[in-house]
């Protein structure tokens, strides 16, 4: 029980830490990502002067426009107000090529200036200082990172409150890391949100929140072995969480989720601004001073529109999301839906598990039953007697109450996981039907094993120290010497060869008798009894001579009390046909008689007998009551119907019960659907880009006809 509480607890804070990240990830407010420029260890605090420095030159801004790279009517996805986060304490030393672009105008604060390809924002005064290696300091801000020093120069040192800009052309003679743009119009046409088809192709691929769904599943397994003051917490963070997951997974985006797409119009050109930088690129277009960045599957198409006025749709990282005619990411998402399997692997592999768990741990016969019973609907049955039950139709899930007197079955074979009260009888199966009960056992070689046993231990234990057939002195010396005299040995031969009457029986017994009845062999003998010659014949023993010829008789006639003692029992395991065989299938003995100390096969051979007479006149015919849940219904060859009964689970059981065969449901669907979808996922996947390419191809070339798209049937 320690074990599996501490499995429950450490369950339930993983599941609370899943519900716990979901919730911050819906709730935080977008971040950028972390800059490769802040990787570096090397970084101080920020001073207090320096503190004040950076507000008040953030302040300083608002009383002006600040810069932006598109026309008026242009507006960024981020703000343009600088503001210090919680991460602005720390400075970060580097020396780097400052790069700067901008579209055609002659206004100063429109230049944007990057550190590699970080945006930082650099204080229009200090351009004139800008060198091919530049030792700047920068603190994190937001939207972009800000240069508080360049080269030696610092806003502590500066007047932020009259700024002077400099000139729109670096001085000559400078030789600073500062691009010069060629005059090219980009028009801007307008400002869209990325549709639906566009979005599902930069969402997540769901392996996130299908892992917290198998979490959960695993919390509802567990909750099914769990103590039952434990139960409704797993089972509720079991739901959180798959709630919260499924809304992850298949919720429509809002409004702010969808990024923003800029629709420019200009002419393609071959070089770009991070054309010598970013040699991974597949082509290095540009639309003006903006590198452009397209999808790999593009690459044979996107030339098509060097040097022409083309129309192209892109992120604010400069990801292209559509150009020209027939170029676009949102026609392919339409008409070749992205295949998302890995969330259906996951899925599949999880419920695979926790089924593995369900069958493994968990008895599911009963909670099958009942369930399908409890979804069928159900009768409640009340009997007295055959007749009455005859002509009752049963069926499974029946809640069934049954008095009357039958016979505690015996089974053909006995079950070594249980143990049996009523030995040879199995009182938790009653045979019920009107015929006579069955007489109690009967055996001759049970009388004459009991007649040679007694007659051996009456005369070597006497009950009178006189012997009435003896003459007293010859009993008074026979007393003193301390000998055991058999006074009727004829008796003992006769009683022998009556009960040992095959030859292979009682052989060693036989011998014995030979060896003093000084006879030549057991014939002989026997005739000389059955002759009267042995009559008043009397055979004196020595103690250890008396003892053994007692173990020789007791030994013979153990094996015929075992013998018969079993082959009643077995007898008695032929019931009339027709009627009824009422089991409990828990093993609940269902008549109410004192059950023994003692098994039956625990007593002595001799005592084993009369126990089972005892046991036959008390279970032969005995009152008995049976009351449960029917959970199964058959009929044997002898035309018995058989009705297995299940005592009724109160409510928190049934619950239970019927929670194990909603999770197996749901474990079986999920399995079943997961895998089929990811097969099929997996294949459209893997032909999704050749059929993309084939579309873009016969789009190209207009003697082929498009193919028609492909709709996603899941």
């Amino acid at each position: 029980m320690n074990t599996i509480a501490l499995i429950v607890l450490l369950v339930l804070v993983c599941a609370l830490l899943i519900a716990g990240y979901f919730w911050f990830k819906a709730r935080r407010q977008p971040k950028l990502p972390e800059p490769q420029l802040f990787l570096d260890p090397a970084h101080r605090k920020l001073t207090f002067d320096e503190q004040q420095a950076i507000q008040r030159y953030i302040d300083s801004l608002e009383k002006r426009r600040h810069g932006n790279i598109f026309p008026d009517s242009y507006r960024r996805q981020v703000e343009d107000k600088l503001t210090l986060t919680s991460q602005s304490l720390n400075v970060y030393p580097l020396t780097r090529a400052i790069t700067r672009y901008g579209l055609s105008t002659d206004e100063p604060d429109k230049w944007r200036y990057y550190l590699d390809e970080v945006e930082v924002h650099l204080p229009p005064q200090w351009e004139q200082y800008i060198a091919d290696e530049n030792y700047v300091e920068l603190v994190k801000t937001y939207p972009v990172p800000l240069i508080i020093s360049l080269n030696g120069h610092t806003l502590t040192n500066d007047n932020t409150e009259n700024v002077t800009l400099p000139p729109t052309v670096p001085p000559a003679g400078r030789n600073a890391s500062i691009r010069q743009e060629e005059f090219e119009n980009i028009e801007l046409i307008r400002v869209r949100k990325e549709t639906l088809p566009e979005h599902a192709l930069s969402r997540s691929d769901g392996t996130r929140e299908a892992l917290a769904i198998c979490a959960a599943l695993l919390l509802f397994f567990i909750s099914l072995i769990s103590p039952l003051l434990l139960m409704p917490w797993l089972i509720a963070a079991g739901v959180v969480i798959a709630a919260v997951s499924g809304w992850f997974l298949y919720r429509t985006p809002g409004e702010k989720s969808l990024r923003d797409i800029h629709c420019l119009r200009g002419a393609l050109k071959r070089w770009g601004l991070f054309s010598e930088a970013n040699q991974s690129q597949m082509s290095n277009l540009s639309l003006g001073s903006i590198d452009l960045i397209y999808p790999s599957h593009w690459q044979p198409y996107v030339a098509n529109d060097l040097g022409q006025t083309t129309d192209v749709e892109i992120y604010l990282n400069r990801q292209v999301v559509r150009q020209g005619r027939f170029l676009s990411l949102h026609d392919e998402a339409r008409n070749f839906p992205v295949q998302r399997w890995r969330k259906n692997v996951v899925l599949a592999a999880g419920s695979l598990l926790v089924l593995a768990l369900l069958i493994t741990w968990i008895p599911l016969s009963m909670p099958l039953k009942l369930s399908v019973a409890w979804v069928k609907g159900t009768e409640s049955i009340r009997v007295n007697n055959v007749e009455q039950l005859e002509k009752t139709a049963l069926h499974i899930g029946d809640r069934l109450r049954i008095n009357g007197y039958g016979m505690c079955s015996i089974p053909a074979t006995y079950q070594g996981n249980r143990s049996y009260a009523f030995m040879p009888f199995d009182c938790s199966a009653v045979y019920w039907n009107n015929a006579a009960p069955l007489p109690l056992p009967q055996s001759d070689i049970i009388d004459k094993a009991t007649a040679l046993l007694n007659s051996t231990n009456q005369q070597l234990h006497p009950q009178t120290a006189t012997d009435p057939k003896l003459n007293p002195q010859l009993a008074t010396a026979i007393q003193k010497s301390g000998m055991i005299l058999l006074d009727d040995f004829s008796d003992v031969v006769l009683k022998t060869q009556d009960l040992c009457s095959q030859q292979q029986d009682c052989v060693r017994l036989k011998n014995a008798l030979v060896n003093l009845g000084n006879a030549k062999d057991w014939s002989s003998l026997v005739r000389r009894a059955d002759s009267g010659s042995l009559n008043g014949m009397n055979v004196l023993l020595r103690p250890v001579s008396a003892e053994a010829l007692e173990n020789l008789v007791n030994t013979a006639t153990a094996s015929f009390f075992y013998r018969e003692t079993r082959r009643a029992a077995d007898a008695l395991n032929s019931p009339p046909p027709g009627g009824f065989l009422i089991m409990s299938d828990e093993g609940y003995p269902l008549v109410n008689q004192p059950a023994p100390a003692v098994s039956l096969f625990d007593y002595n051979a001799p005592e084993q007998w009369p126990e089972l007479q005892r046991l036959a006149g008390m279970l032969l015919h005995t009152p008995f009551a049976a009351s449960g849940i029917i959970t199964n219904i058959s009929v044997d060859a002898n035309g018995t119907q058989h009705i297995a009964i299940h005592n009724e689970p109160d409510t928190i059981t049934l619950w239970r019960y019927l929670g194990i065969s909603l999770l197996l449901c749901i474990l079986l669907l999920s399995l079943i659907i997961n895998s089929l979808l990811a097969l099929h996922r997996v294949h459209r996947n893997r032909v999704r880009m050749q059929k993309i390419q084939q579309y873009y191809e016969s789009c190209m070339n207009h003697t082929l006809s498009p193919p028609p798209p492909v709709s996603s049937l899941f």
